[in-house]
């Protein structure tokens, strides 16, 4: 039996926490009477258990709201009634008995809060109108990472910059399910505002830590694609794949090996491997879990096949196999590919390395070719020792550059790097330049001076233009090298220094030795580690990168926007033979800058002579007086007499035009170039 009642709730200061404990003790009391269940609510939508001081509270029932009663029972007649008419009195919240059994309703459900409070998984923060923290239970110290004792009465923007409450009781609006991060954890959070008596006294939140499902999430997400992904890719490959499980029963193959087999898959998944495929192997590998490779399978005269058999193993039991299978044919074509990608690899295992080599120190070095890098490479790992370094190359290549990038690159970076031309000091003044001298040593030294070797004590002495030096300073200088120490002049005192020695030249000192103009025995003490410089012609790829560094940093320097040069123009550089090299360049690139009145360069910024040499060089194609194609014969002797003329020799000139140097002296003896 049900039975309603509706009625007004009358109480003035509504239904606070006494009345409510009121309304409990009462609903008891019936309920043990007439064994009937006793609702109460705002409306018949949700009714709450009148016998539970937390549902009466939570029904937030206020003065002049409309109160709806449900009975349920044998007697709701009853019980409806009494229960109306304690509802519609007063509450005598003054008898001292009443007084002492609402406190005991109220102090085991503040009991009973509490063991809720401190056990629930969520984690709840109370704070005051203020937002200073009143409640702080062991989920929210968990998910924190603080202590209530260290939280409570602190304001809660304090410990939780991100936490609204503030905000929660200054709109009086609740926020539900609102996701935020927290150390590191992602939690969701409801936040609600406490009102009593219609004002707002505080707020709560009430929050929980979703790590651990999104991780999970993300894991399931990630299976599902790896799937997926494992699919497609068995499905991709060339290769036949089959997997049986450890009955030798098939469970998976792929459409390659179907379509190897000209089978169905539908029809065969399921059935013994054998059924298929004649070859027992698999059976081994399911008995000793051990992989066995290049089963040849002949199923037919035209068609061989090689299998490859792995274990599938999981916690040290064998679950199945996999079978991977390709056609002969095809692996005699793999084996063809795989010799032509393997020469693929090494020569590009060789350029990675060469450009891994470079120090950071050789980036100011403009140029990609390989006879270039080669030359760096070796000046970089040179920077890794301390032995002497002898660089050699033609004059304007960028001898300098490369000794102070070794310098640079090196672990005596942050000491002196000296720079001597020993070409540009006087014969009589060099010694003193390199080694000192003490005062009065000779006419003029008023001074005591200290020489570029004790200047350059710790770091690098480069010496440029080594081959000018005399046959007397040589033997100083090899001293220096075997002993580390030398006496300035007009000095008897020994100065030891700490130095590495670099020196260039752009010399033949093997001939000098011949001629004996260079010591022998200091040659190979400077030849340690040799670094040989190409000249520009032999790198011409990096013309224009040249081109375009010198625009860039010499219009700077000269303040003139010029950052572009005709195409006609660069491939007169690029065909010019540039007996300058590098320095050359940048000297005609200047030149172009100065003479341009564009931000361009075009041909006639640049010297006569290279436009002259170019269109020389052009007129090959017209031999004859009327401009007519010669023939081959002509053209080749041309070519063979201009270089005979340039390189002077049979064997120069097979190397420039690429034969022996047999084919060049039989040529030029046919074309009568040459006395036979």
């Amino acid at each position: 039996m049900v039975r309603k009642e509706i009625l007004i709730f009358e109480h003035e200061k509504g239904l606070h926490a006494r009345v409510a404990a009121l309304i409990v003790r009462e609903s008891i009391q019936l309920q043990n009477k007439y064994k009937d269940k006793l609702f109460i609510g705002r409306n018949e939508d949700d009714l709450l258990p009148a016998t539970s001081l937390i549902s009466v509270i939570s029904s937030n029932i206020k003065y002049g709201d409309k109160m709806v009663l449900v009975s349920k029972g044998d007697n709701a007649d009853k019980s409806i009634v009494k229960f109306a008419d304690f509802l519609k009195g007063k509450f005598d919240l003054e008898d001292k008995q009443t007084r002492d059994e609402i406190d005991q309703v109220l102090q085991e459900t503040t009991l009973t809060m509490d063991k809720v409070f401190n056990n629930i998984a969520n984690g709840v923060i109370v704070v005051d109108q203020e937002g200073i923290i009143t409640s702080f239970n062991p989920a929210a110290e968990k998910i924190i990472g603080l202590s209530a004792n260290r939280v409570i009465g602190e304001d809660i923007n304090s410990v939780i910059y991100n936490s609204k409450l503030k905000e929660i009781i200054k709109s009086g609006q609740a926020e539900l399910g609102k996701r935020q991060e927290i150390n590191n954890a992602t939690i969701v959070t409801n936040r609600n505002p406490i009102f009593s008596n219609g004002n707002i006294i505080g707020a709560i939140a009430v929050f929980q830590d979703i790590s651990t499902l999104e991780r999970l999430s993300g894991e399931l997400k990630e299976v599902r694609a790896l799937k997926e992904r494992l699919h497609l890719i068995l499905e991709s490959v060339q290769d036949g794949i089959c997997v049986v499980n450890k009955e030798g029963a098939i469970e998976y193959l792929n459409s390659t090996y179907a379509k190897m087999l000209d089978i169905d898959i539908d029809s065969v998944v399921g059935q013994k491997l054998e059924e298929i495929n004649q070859d027992k192997a698999y059976q081994q590998v399911l008995e000793t879990g051990e992989s066995i490779t290049g089963v040849v399978t002949e199923k037919d005269k035209d068609l061989v096949i090689i299998f490859n058999i792995y274990p599938i193993q999981v916690d040290g039991e064998i679950e199945g196999a996999v079978l991977v299978a390709k056609k002969k044919i095809e692996i005699e074509k793999l084996a063809d590919r795989l010799k032509e990608l393997s020469a693929k690899a090494e020569y590009l295992e060789q350029e990675l390395k060469r450009e891994r080599e470079l120090d950071s120190s050789f980036e100011r070095i403009i140029g990609r070719s390989g006879v270039l890098k080669d030359s760096l490479v070796r000046a970089s790992k040179a920077a890794e020792t301390t032995s002497t370094v002898l660089i050699r190359g033609e004059s304007g290549t960028g001898k300098e550059l490369v000794a102070e990038a070794i310098h640079y690159a090196s672990n005596r970076k942050e000491k002196p790097f000296i720079r001597v031309n020993c070409a540009a000091i006087p014969s009589n003044l060099i010694e003193s330049e390199l080694f000192g001298h003490e005062k009065g040593s000779f006419t003029g030294a008023i001074n005591k001076k200290i020489g570029k070797f004790e200047l350059a004590d710790g770091g690098t002495i480069f010496l440029d233009e080594i081959g000018e030096l005399s046959v007397g300073l040589q033997v100083k200088l090899l001293r220096v090298l075997q002993e580390r120490e030398f006496e300035r002049v007009g000095g008897i005192e020994r100065v030891s220094v700490d130095i590495r020695v670099i020196t260039a030249t752009n010399r033949n000192l093997e001939e000098m030795i011949q001629e004996n103009n260079f010591r022998e025995d200091l040659y190979y003490r400077l030849n340690v580690i040799p670094i040989i410089l190409p000249p520009l012609r032999e790198r011409k790829d990096d013309i224009p990168l040249l081109v375009n560094h010198f625009l860039d940093k010499l219009s700077e320097r000269l303040n003139k926007r010029v950052d572009t040069i005709s195409q006609e123009s660069l491939e007169i550089l690029t065909n010019y033979s540039w007996p300058g090299n590098v320095r050359e360049l940048q000297n005609i690139v200047e030149r172009g800058i100065n003479f341009t009145d564009s931000q361009e360069i075009t041909i006639d910024d640049l010297p006569d002579y290279i436009r002259n040499n170019y269109n020389n060089q052009r007129s090959l194609i017209n031999l004859t007086s009327a401009g007519e194609i010669a023939s081959i014969e002509e053209y080749e002797r041309e070519i063979i007499k201009r270089a005979l003329d340039k390189y002077k020799s049979f064997n120069a000139t097979g190397k420039v035009l690429g034969v022996t140097h047999k084919t060049v002296a039989a040529k030029a003896r046919k074309y009568g170039l040459v006395k036979d």
